[in-house]
């Protein structure tokens, strides 16, 4: 499912340097055949005036592909644009673009005067230095703007890591300290084997699973090293990983060890529940105690005095999860999501059939 991030499939960039040395090369493999009745100057001109247009033409394919193969920032969703943001800088990004796009029309504005003086050249020399020259000048307005090709494919490198979601998809998203069961739930109920992916913010890894749920797919999500940890220890970026979480989630299963196995007291994990609900207040949560085949009596009793209406479950072997699952799924309400959908097919429709003019 990481085809679904939509930094993921943008085609390989070549640096300035590469781009001056694949044009070169394809512009000097130009073959031109002209009539031997034509004098020396105007067979040179012919094949001199073909290789510069040959490089120009290489070196803006590659520029325009830079620029046209990234995703457009103003349409992707706000959770990979937030991600965006945090990672490398939309407005960095954005000027990086535009900066490299800018390049073009300096790039025709050399060729074209370069051209009309290689057309009215008397002499073959002069035509090769004006060919040369230009091809000079193009490769330095290549290497000024470097460090903006730079910065892109550093961009690409990083926004293609992230984890892929379809961020208009019900989300259900799990939190909960280290081995508390997050894991186990998402590959128990995932209809297909899990994406395992690293989120951009921690080393540990990011679980994204799906299942289908009547003719909605709906996915569920483990986040460790966002949501397992009390907000005091989090960093600037860790806290704005959770803002782009916001975009995504439309239920929280937050998930509690009564057992203690997971290393964490009981105070302490319900602390951080208590920390989750409040930073996603808008949001439907519901508590799973897993584990319970394996908690104390006294453990079992001390928990449900805290948190009383808690899902209990063993998830390793899917005790009680078919019950949890169906809740989640109501909470996250189908219903109006698939209504929203059809009104957007619907009003696709109705653009269609609306002529240029109207």
């Amino acid at each position: 499912m990481r085809r679904l991030n939509p930094f993921r499939n943008i085609p390989t960039i070549l640096r300035a340097e590469e781009i001056i040395e694949f044009a070169h090369n394809r512009s000097v493999r130009v073959s031109m055949k002209s009539s031997l009745r034509l004098s020396k100057i105007e067979r040179t001109r012919i094949r001199e005036i073909t290789r510069l247009q040959e490089f120009t033409k290489n070196v803006k394919l590659k520029l325009k592909a830079i620029v046209d193969d990234f995703p457009s920032l103003d349409r992707i969703h706000p959770f990979y644009l937030e991600l965006a943001e945090i990672l490398i800088g939309v407005d960095r990004l954005k000027q990086a673009l535009g900066a490299v796009h800018n390049c073009i029309p300096l790039i025709d504005d050399i060729t074209n005067r370069h051209l009309e003086a290689m057309r009215l050249a008397d002499d073959f020399r002069q035509i090769k230095r004006s060919r040369s020259a230009a091809k000079g000048r193009i490769a330095s307005i290549l290497r000024a703007t470097s460090d903006n090709i730079d910065f892109i494919i550093e961009a690409k490198t990083k926004l293609g890591r992230l984890p892929g979601v379809i961020p208009n998809s019900p989300t259900i998203v799990c939190a909960g300290f280290p081995n508390v069961g997050k894991s186990t739930l998402v590959r128990a109920v995932s209809t297909a084997e899990p994406e395992i992916a690293y989120y951009p913010f921690t080393t540990r890894q990011v679980i994204v699973g799906h299942l289908t749920v009547g003719n909605q797919m709906v996915q569920i999500v483990d986040t460790p090293g966002i949501l397992d940890r009390p907000m005091s220890k989090r960093n600037e970026i860790e806290r704005s990983a959770i803002a782009a979480l916001k975009y995504l989630a439309n239920v929280i299963i937050f998930i509690i060890d009564p057992s203690e196995a997971c290393g964490w007291t009981l105070e302490e994990q319900i602390n951080l529940y208590k920390e989750v609900r409040r930073m996603f207040v808008l949001n439907p949560l519901l508590v799973v105690f897993n584990k319970v085949d394996i908690t104390p009596k006294d453990h079992m009793e001390a928990a449900r005095s805290r948190i009383p209406d808690a899902f209990e479950i063993v998830a390793i072997d899917g005790q009680g999860v078919d019950e949890l699952l169906r809740r989640a799924v109501d909470e996250v309400d189908l219903e109006p999501i698939e209504e929203s959908i059809e009104e957007y097919k619907a009003g696709l429709s109705q653009r269609k059939v609306q002529s240029p003019d109207d």
